[in-house]
Parts: C-alpha cells; sequence; structure tokens
C-alpha cells in the first residue's frame, strides 16, 4: 500500500530535482496517485455544480462568493496537478533515458 507520506517524500525529491535513483516503480506509483488525485478533483467538482444548480433562489447570494471561490480553487488545483504531472514525466524521461554509444566501423 502506497502511503501518502511516501508520496510527500518522492515528489519532494522529484520537485527539488534532488533525486539520486528514483525507480521507475516509484514513478509508477507516483503517477498513479497523481491520477487518483486527478479523478478525485474532477469528481469533486462535479459534485460543485450540482450543488451550485440545488441551492434556492434565498440562498445563492450567501452561497455564492464562496462556491466560486472553491470552484476557482479547484480548478486551480487542477491546473498544477497537470503541470506537476508534465514535470514528472519529462523528469521520467529524461532520468530513465539511454544513452547508446555508437560504434565506429572500419
Amino acid at each position: 500500500m502506497i502511503s501518502e507520506e511516501r508520496v510527500k517524500e518522492i515528489l519532494e525529491k522529484v520537485l527539488n530535482e534532488e533525486t539520486q535513483k528514483v525507480k521507475r516503480d516509484e514513478y509508477a506509483r507516483i503517477q498513479f496517485k497523481m491520477d487518483e488525485l486527478a479523478a478525485s478533483l474532477s469528481e469533486t467538482i462535479k459534485e460543485l455544480r450540482k450543488l451550485q444548480d440545488s441551492v434556492p433562489n434565498g440562498l445563492k447570494g450567501v452561497v455564492s462568493g464562496k462556491v466560486n471561490s472553491i470552484s476557482n480553487n479547484l480548478y486551480g488545483s487542477q491546473k498544477l496537478l497537470t503541470q506537476l504531472k508534465d514535470k514528472v514525466k519529462s523528469y521520467k524521461r529524461a532520468s530513465l533515458a539511454q544513452q547508446v554509444e555508437e560504434k565506429k566501423t572500419k
């Protein structure tokens, strides 16, 4: 089972680019957790829209500002998560790329 602390630890290493060696399975775990988080964020945004639609007119003035704030924060989180996923993918590609030496032919 993947612990939240382990995910934080690996993400911190990748983001700070202080990794000595990150194994392929560690990348896979982190990418899986980020995909799970992205799905959860999408589901939360859907539920927030349902909440917005169900608010009675008498409460819209009281609720709309806070709901919009939550919505903006969720969209911002989605954007940051996408950037993080891209950064991890590019770092993985760079760190796991194998250099092939060319053989000189006579």
